[in-house]
């Protein structure tokens, strides 16, 4: 008998034992297999999402901090009201730029590994800030850009692997079940960092988040190393358009044939046909607007809830914890909604339309009615409702960079995220300037109610009426 045979018989033979004197159950292996058995009988792509969303909520946890923390650490270095806005800033200049980039990486590593290597690099600039903080001001501009850069690939890989892991009849709600990750990190830090502040220190903040962070992103790298399934390409997009007969109204790379698309690598890495079309225009011009007003309530509403409401910082994460969370639960709706009408063969771009348009209606009328507002209770109310029409306006913009090019996500994404950032990156300076100049915060929230107004118009007036590729290559 070769040893081989000798081990498996005793494996079995051990096992027999175990079995007959009940101690299986009680074994480690046995309780390890059981634990996970859940975990192992899940679909492929609910294991990805899941550890996806955790991922996701520690981006988000990382990037709200700093709106709490700057609050002390003007106070403690003495920085003015223009050097608070450049720090704010910062993370989104390396967002921006990041942003370029992260769609050519996904599609040469693949956005599964891009994402967790990114995540592992945010973790650690967030633990390294207060060292930098120590250094000066320009140190710490530094490290935020780059934890922006580093934070940047988030939303261009996680389109690309729900676009190619996620049927169009789910696809609201796994963008749904994305943003109220992003929302729950956003939700957790807008309570404890402001707690934590008070109890141990704003230092404290970046290490607790950042090693929470780390944690999440070695489980999802480990998740990566270790898949042998690769999720199938969005080819069934088509065919489910078909079904709810707005197929010609779809992404381009859907309708060309793959011997024309075939061979043209720079398609798939840039494809520029998307971007010089009315209806994605009018797409990016609702996402910058949206941006614009979700960046400064993230950066500014500390600040303002403090100053002009007159909240102490410890309180002020409980008047901003239902906005942040309304943010998801905006998502949420919008997911479901727009998958309820798809599945009533209403056409794809009348689904985006009807979600995208009235919430940003709403969203700038609350916000106009909230520059007004001098009590913290109904202000916090306010803001809340704005919040949810951002959340259901974020679900459907997300949604519609799917359906341009599902081949391309990516891409198309990381372009269109980029040019989206630049509200967060050139808002924080500007209502600096402005409030120094003026002192009037109303003057902020009216210009972004401007702002969203103006992008519903747009939106509803083009949509996404897609031309056909071949024409337009001709």
């Amino acid at each position: 008998m070769t040893k081989d045979a000798e081990l498996e018989e005793g494996c079995e033979h051990e096992q027999t034992n175990l079995t007959s004197t009940g101690q299986l159950a009680s074994h480690p292996a046995a309780k390890i297999h059981t634990l996970l058995t859940p975990w192992v009988s899940m679909m492929p792509r609910v294991r990805l999402q899941i550890l996806m969303g955790c991922v996701c909520f520690a981006n988000y946890l990382l990037r709200t901090s700093m709106g709490t923390c700057a609050v002390l650490m003007v106070q403690e270095y003495e920085w003015d009201l223009q050097a608070k806005g450049t720090l704010l800033g910062a993370f989104f200049w390396g967002y921006m730029v990041g942003n370029l980039l992260s769609g050519a990486l996904s599609h040469e590593y693949g956005p599964g590994r891009v994402l967790a290597c990114a995540a592992l690099i945010w973790s650690a600039l967030s633990i390294a800030i207060p060292f930098a903080a120590d250094q000066g001001l320009t140190h710490v501009w530094i490290f935020q850009t780059l934890l922006g850069v580093s934070a940047s690939p988030v939303m261009a890989t996680t389109s690309a692997l729900l676009a190619t892991a996620v049927p169009l009849s789910e696809r609201g709600r796994a963008i749904a079940a994305r943003a109220l990750a992003l929302r729950a990190g956003y939700a957790v830090a807008t309570v404890m960092a402001p707690f934590l502040c008070m109890l141990v220190g704003w230092r404290a903040v970046f290490s607790i988040f950042g090693s929470a962070s780390f944690m999440f992103s070695v489980l999802f790298m480990g998740y990566v190393l270790t898949s042998t399934a690769s999720p199938p390409v969005a080819a069934f997009s088509l065919r489910e358009l078909e079904a709810t007969g707005d197929a010609d109204q779809h992404g381009f790379e859907d309708r060309v044939p793959q011997s024309q698309n075939a061979g043209v690598g720079y398609l798939s890495v840039l494809p520029l046909h998307v971007f010089v079309q009315p209806g994605f225009l009018s797409l990016l011009v609702s996402h910058c607007s949206a941006n614009f007003a979700l960046y400064t309530i993230m950066s500014w509403a500390p600040t303002y809830f403090t100053e002009v409401l007159h909240l102490p910082l410890e309180m002020v994460g409980l008047y901003l914890l239902v906005p942040a969370v309304s943010i998801g639960v905006g998502a949420v709706v919008a997911g479901l909604l727009m998958d309820r009408m798809l599945s009533r063969s209403v056409p794809l771009v009348t689904v985006r339309q009807r979600v995208l348009c009235p919430a940003a209606c709403c969203g700038g009328a609350a916000l106009l009615l909230f520059s007004s507002l001098s009590q913290p209770q109904i202000a916090s109310v306010t803001i809340t409702f704005a919040a949810l029409c951002i959340g259901m306006m974020d679900a459907a913009m997300n949604a519609n960079y799917m359906d341009i090019a599902p081949a391309s996500t990516a891409s198309v994404v990381s372009i269109a995220n980029s040019v989206a950032t630049l509200p967060g990156a050139v808002g924080p300076a500007l209502v600096a300037s402005l409030l120094s100049a003026t002192g009037l915060w109303s003057l902020i929230w009216s210009s972004i109610s401007a702002c969203l107004f103006l992008s519903a118009v747009a939106f509803a007036y083009k949509g996404l009426r897609w031309v056909s590729l071949v024409s337009v290559a001709a």
